[in-house]
Parts: structure tokens; C-alpha cells; sequence
């Protein structure tokens, strides 16, 4: 694995939560795979919330790269949507009222949690959850239950957010959710990779830093 990526994915603890803005483009095939190839290096599990049927999007565009990827090995918490990719491990339907789909979603990551020592945990799409709060009082629940998980030292918490999106919506989540994280990472892309831009962190050696990632070998197989 390249130095850079292996610093950056490092410079996150466990328990910390790492908060990755990114503008349309395939950063989020990248970050994916790059985080599967450090778990597998590392034998560290690799969790993935898949919110709203994200993960087969993204899987759809690696395939699409010519990047053959086995997700069997990783494992998924499905919170809504209905194309399975990876190992399932929990399931969290939908629920129209966010204050039980959030705490729903609590105990399943919590029991998921409990069977690991330390994990890479990537959420997809939390952004497509958030389009839907229209309260004030659900917009605090979900920031009350993100500060619940910091700290968890059973997992390095990677949020993966377009940030056209999250620019769409209320502005208090935004600024509360870059308050909660440990680390903020603004990740500008190019065609074949990313600029990441550390606007937060708490390795000092990375704050304000630039760092290119690449994604290489195109065509092969992970």
C-alpha cells in the first residue's frame, strides 16, 4: 500500500470519527477500495454501513472500471434499501418515523460492534438519511447519536458525504457534524484520483496538509 494512504488511514484512532466531504465524482470508489485493501493488508474487519443501497452503486462503478473486487469479505450493515453486496450482518428497515429508524439502527451497529476488537467502519450515504429530517429535534438526535459512537474504540469511523448534498441541507447539520469529528478531510478530485485537504485533524503533522491518492492498477483485482 502507498505511504500517503497508509498515513491517512492511520492518523485516524480507534475510536475517532474521520469526516470525508467529497464533490461528484469516484472518490467514494476510491476511498472503498483503498480502505479494502487496508483491511485486508492489516487483518482488520472492514464494516460498511450501506444506507439506501449505496454500496451496490459504488460496487456497479468499480465493476464498470474494470476493478474486479470480491466483497465477501466485508462485512454490511444494511440500513434501508434492497440489493445486497458483501456479507450482511444486520438489517435496520426503514421506518417513516427517523427517531425509531435511528435507534434501531443503534442496536444493530452496537451488537455488530461487540464481535470486534477493532474495525475500519465506512458509512455510505448517511447523506440520503439526512435529506429526510425535517426537525430540528431529529436533526440533534442523529448528531446526540454520532457523539455516542466517538470514543468506541472498536472501531476507526470513516463518514463518506457528498458535499453537494450536505451543502443542500440545514446548515446545523453540517457545522454540528464537523463539531463531533475528530477529523475533517475535503477531498477534491481529478480523473484519476483525489486531493485530500486536512481542514481538521488531530495528528498536527496532517492539519492543513494536501495529499494526492491514486487509484492504480485499473483493470486488476482486489
Amino acid at each position: 500500500m502507498d505511504t500517503s494512504v497508509l498515513k491517512i488511514i492511520e492518523s485516524v484512532k480507534p475510536g475517532e470519527i474521520a469526516l470525508l466531504e467529497y464533490l461528484p465524482s469516484y472518490i467514494p470508489e476510491l476511498t472503498l477500495l483503498k480502505l479494502m485493501e487496508y483491511s485486508e493488508e492489516m487483518k482488520i474487519p472492514l464494516i460498511i454501513d450501506d444506507n439506501f443501497d449505496t454500496l451496490p452503486v459504488i460496487a456497479a462503478h468499480i465493476e464498470n472500471l474494470g476493478i474486479k473486487v470480491d466483497f465477501s469479505g466485508v462485512y454490511v450493515i444494511k440500513t434501508g434499501g434492497r440489493i445486497d453486496v458483501g456479507n450482511v450482518v444486520a438489517r435496520v428497515p426503514f421506518h417513516p418515523d427517523p427517531r425509531v429508524y435511528i435507534k434501531n439502527y443503534e442496536k444493530e451497529a452496537s451488537k455488530v460492534l461487540e464481535d470486534v476488537e477493532d474495525s475500519i467502519n465506512l458509512v455510505l450515504g448517511l447523506e440520503n438519511f439526512l435529506k429526510t429530517l425535517s426537525s430540528p429535534s431529529d436533526i440533534y438526535l442523529v448528531i446526540w447519536i454520532l457523539q455516542r459512537f466517538l470514543g468506541n474504540t472498536r472501531r476507526r469511523a470513516f463518514y463518506l458525504l457528498n458535499k453537494k448534498i450536505l451543502d443542500s441541507l440545514s446548515p446545523i447539520i453540517s457545522s454540528e457534524m464537523k463539531r463531533v469529528a475528530s477529523t475533517v478531510v475535503e477531498m477534491v478530485p481529478y480523473p484519476t484520483g483525489a486531493i485530500l485537504r486536512f481542514v481538521k485533524s488531530t495528528n498536527v503533522d496532517l492539519f492543513g496538509e494536501e495529499l494526492k491518492v491514486d487509484i492504480v492498477d485499473i483493470g486488476g483485482e482486489l
